[in-house]
């Protein structure tokens, strides 16, 4: 389960890179076609690893998620030891002679159909869980280009680029270009507002 959510991370992280660069050649485009005498080129850039750690609303879908994991795991697992328990049920009482062949492969011929029932619902989870995975990346990956557009607006930056720890091109870059902080924060900013929303109240300014 948790190499699950390991494997989510890496995968939004991944995106996030892809996101951002492409965000930053379309902001980059619309600059240079409104203001084409202008030779400024400021650049920023965002860890985008610590946004998938700390971003309150991814980490709140993934914990969700998580939980009706969890549910869902433990009841198929519930499930499949009855089966094996009954099983061998019926194979103790048919050495014990207290039920007859033919009721024991009855009985087991039962425990098959539902064994079969046990492995199409397992495979239909299995499919859900990475579809629902996919929809919360995407969901999130939206969620954080709206915002990425909104804040460069105001900073107009000709590119921001995107840096982790495990695949990040950047060899070197003065701190003070970091703006993962900046993003961070508006971003939890946001999401709090829309839960408070949600509840009719209002979240005072940090």
């Amino acid at each position: 389960m948790n190499r699950f959510f390991q494997v989510l991370s890496i995968v939004a992280v991944f995106t996030f890179g892809l996101l951002l660069s492409n965000c930053d050649k379309e902001d980059n485009g619309n600059q240079n076609n409104s203001n084409p005498s202008d030779n400024s080129f400021k650049i920023a850039y965002v860890k985008t690893d610590t946004l998938a750690e700390v971003y309150e609303y991814y980490n709140d879908l993934k914990t969700a998620l998580m939980l009706e994991q969890e549910e869902a795991e433990a009841d198929l697992r519930a499930r499949y030891k009855s089966l094996e328990a009954r099983s061998m049920q019926i194979q103790r009482d048919l050495q014990n002679r207290m039920i007859t062949p033919t009721s024991a492969q009855q009985k087991q011929e039962k425990i098959q159909l539902e064994l079969q029932k046990w492995q199409q619902d397992n495979e239909r989870y299995q499919l859900e869980m990475m579809e629902r995975s996919q929809n919360l990346t995407l969901e999130i990956l939206d969620s954080i280009q709206n915002y990425i557009k909104i804040y460069n607006e105001d900073h107009n930056f000709s590119m921001i680029l995107a840096s982790d720890t495990l695949g990040s091109s950047i060899l070197y870059a003065d701190e003070s270009l970091d703006v993962t902080k900046d993003i961070i924060k508006e971003l939890n900013k946001r999401y709090r507002n829309s839960l408070a929303d949600q509840d009719g109240e209002e979240i005072e300014e940090e």
